[in-house]
């Protein structure tokens, strides 16, 4: 602390410069107002020059212009006449000249040298008020590098518009001689006086040096204590100057000690943050005591922003005054970064868990739903509005109606336990998985579900996470398989049975075709002969009846898709008419066929002809006695529809879909020995192998039938 003597000290010491600088100024008060004096008579006689000068040239003339680069007045031409500035020094002793726009075109200033100054500029400001703005201008300027007392007048055209300046000066030191002698008597008094009080001062100023140094040595040693200070520290006085800072502050901030001291938050800070500080400082000063606020606008000596949190605190001067303010900065930016690495995880966490195909859900250490993706709310039917933040077991509610725990609950469970809640559980390290049919909002569904603990960088746990698939579709399709497989196995035995029933009748028929015709030529009782014919019929429609029973099978029975090529269509039905020549000619049918030859399909040769082959047959077989038999086919874009038509016995309305199906009968053929009911379900099959469409159209009985189908068609 300060002595007495110290502060007695102080108080002459700042009374002596009290007086030094109250005799400093009064004495320039007094000069400064000699000087307006000397200059205010050395201005009236630039007025007067310059008014003789605007005399002399009115004289030639009154109206100014610009010719060429040439000032006239009048017929007078001012550019490089010397006379008229030459008289004005002659009668005033003053220097004049004159200026098209600003450059001098005739003056009576001289360089050293004796040459005129021409062609010289008029310095800037000047230029700006007289040429610029128009405006008339008193006052100093330099001429040649002397300084001028200058009086200028803009010169105006007959438009009104400014092409140039009359100026008229005399040098300054010429009028300020009377003023340099008074000003140097009053400087020497005041100079004596000063030097008295300075003597005072010396000695008053080392009894404060020592006082200084005593509180130096105080101060000393409070800085090597905040210096210690691991965190920037600093402290300002009552009107928000810096005072003081610790090593930590400096290297922070990026500013040396002498660059901050004795300096405000504006001059060392940017604007928008010398504001914050200030009010932040002016908000404590007005409520004295601690301030604790966080902030992002301190900028590190990287140049970088950097959040830190400020803690303040005012004290006061011995008298009980307020002395100011110290301040404590705790950076707390890599701790922000952290926070911020840890939302962006969680944001893109949440955003994969959203839009995972699989539904899942999440739940914290207190089984509160915390995540609800996308697929879940499809599956459950429940929003995340309804669910998230829920406990006790609340997701369990949209797949069993009741709370009730899950897999997600049991990861802690003995087995047992999980036993008694899923059968069939299993795990795979900390993983759970189980399945089972659920009734859920659209209806019953087989899930698939598994769950995993959640954990901390602690390894402490802190939730759980649970996925659920529907393999509902996967098991009705296992299903089906099973039971496409059971029907191809049926299949395979039927077919493998008629294969085998087709071998063993053809064993025993075989000798009945040979000899049964034989038996029938050589009987004569025509009762006899008609058993015998009936015998004959009987093994033939065994023998078809084995024939197409056996195609209806394979065809129906085949394991891999029909290979489809292109088939020229009007081939195959030619080679299936001919076939047929004999059953049409023995009731003298007329078959046309009347495809285009350039026609072809996507099939496969031997179907699509035993297709023609049994459409053909049946229609020989209907057709009216010497009627006819048509077949057609149409393009469209992409099919080909085919149509066999003929004029025979036609159908009722209820028997055009009931003829596709196995070994049905229309009344009139229903004990037709030679059929056996096959042939058009067999066409049916062998469409549908070729992802066609076969159908039977009819006007009514006795009216004909045309039986219809598609076939894909190539491309031209």
């Amino acid at each position: 602390m300060r002595t007495q003597t110290t502060k007695i000290a102080n108080a002459t010491l700042s009374a002596a410069l009290v007086i030094v600088i109250c005799l400093t100024i009064a004495t320039e008060v007094v000069l400064k107002q000699i000087r307006i004096e000397e200059t205010q008579e050395a201005a009236e006689v630039q007025d007067h020059a310059l008014k003789l000068f605007w005399e002399l040239y009115l004289a030639r003339g009154t109206n100014w212009s610009v010719q060429g680069r040439d000032l006239m007045v009048g017929s007078y031409r001012v550019s490089g006449s010397q006379a008229v500035p030459d008289r004005v020094k002659a009668i005033t002793g003053s220097t004049a000249s004159v200026f098209l726009d600003g450059t001098r075109v005739a003056t009576n200033a001289f360089y050293p040298t004796g040459r005129r100054a021409q062609v010289t500029r008029m310095p800037a400001d000047i230029y700006t008020s007289v040429v610029g703005r128009g405006k008339p201008y008193r006052g100093e300027s330099l001429v040649l590098g002397e300084k001028f007392l200058c009086a200028y007048d803009p010169i105006r055209d007959r438009h009104g518009n400014v092409i140039g300046a009359l100026a008229v000066g005399a040098r300054a030191g010429d009028y300020l001689v009377p003023y340099r002698r008074t000003a140097l008597r009053i400087r020497a008094i005041n100079t004596v006086l000063t030097c008295i009080f300075i003597l005072c001062a010396f000695l008053l100023l080392t009894e404060r040096r020592r006082a200084q140094e005593r509180i130096e040595k105080q101060l000393d040693f409070l800085q090597v204590i905040i210096d210690a200070i691991p965190a920037p520290v600093f402290y300002k006085d009552a009107a928000g100057i810096y005072l003081g800072f610790n090593k930590i502050y400096e290297e922070y901030i990026g500013l040396s000690r002498e660059q901050m001291l004795g300096r405000s938050v504006f001059e060392l800070w940017a604007p928008d943050a010398a504001e914050i500080f200030h009010k932040m400082d002016q908000q404590l000063f007005a409520a004295p005591g601690v301030q604790t606020y966080e902030t992002s606008a301190v900028r590190h000596s990287d140049g970088t922003h950097h959040s830190v949190i400020m803690n303040k605190a005012t004290f006061h001067n011995p008298d009980g005054s307020l002395g100011g303010l110290v301040g404590v900065m705790l950076d707390i930016t890599e701790r922000k970064a952290a926070e911020e690495e840890t939302r962006n995880a969680y944001r893109k966490l949440a955003d994969i868990l959203e839009f995972l195909p699989d539904p899942t859900f999440v739940v914290d250490q207190e089984r509160r739903v915390i995540a609800w993706n996308l697929a879940i709310e499809e599956l459950s039917g429940v929003g995340k509005e309804q669910i998230l933040g829920n406990g006790n077991y609340a997701y369990a509610v949209p797949f069993y109606g009741v709370r009730r725990k899950m897999l997600i609950d049991l990861l802690e469970d003995p087995p047992e336990t999980q036993e008694s809640w899923y059968a069939g559980i299993t795990r795979s390290g900390e993983t759970l998985s189980a399945e089972a049919w659920l009734g859920l909002h659209n209806g019953e569904r087989y899930l698939w579900s598994a769950a995993s603990p959640l954990y901390d960088l602690q390894g402490n746990q802190v939730g759980g996470i649970q996925t659920v698939r529907d393999l509902t579709d996967v098991r009705l399709a296992e299903q089906e398989r099973h039971r496409l497989e059971m029907q191809l196995k049926h299949s395979n035995m039927i077919e493998s049975l008629l294969t085998q029933l087709s071998h063993d009748l053809r064993t025993p028929l075989t000798p009945l075709f040979a000899l049964l015709p034989m038996v029938r030529r050589h009987v004569k009782d025509p009762k006899l002969e008609r058993m015998v014919a009936l015998c004959e019929e009987s093994v033939q429609q065994i023998q078809g009846l084995t024939v197409k029973a056996l195609d209806l099978v394979r065809l129906s029975g085949a394991q891999q898709p029909v290979q489809l090529s292109p088939v020229p269509l009007a081939g195959i039905a030619r080679v299936s008419l001919h076939g047929c020549a004999a059953s049409f000619e023995q009731r003298g049918v007329t078959c046309l066929n009347e495809i285009d030859p350039q026609l072809s399909v996507f099939g496969q040769p031997e179907q699509l002809a035993l297709l023609f082959d049994n459409l053909l047959s049946n229609a020989a077989r209907y057709a009216a006695d010497c009627g006819y038999v048509r077949i057609q086919a149409n393009r469209t874009e992409e099919t080909v529809t085919v149509a066999v038509h003929d004029d025979g016995l036609g159908l009722e309305p209820g028997h055009c879909e009931l003829i596709f199906r196995e070994f049905y009968k229309v009344d009139a053929a229903r004990h037709d020995t030679k059929t056996q009911g096959l042939g058009l379900p067999i066409c049916k099959t062998i469409v549908m192998n070729h992802q066609g469409r076969i159908w039977a159209e009819s006007p009514g009985l006795s009216r004909g039938t045309t039986i219809f189908f598609t076939l894909k068609a190539v491309e031209a």
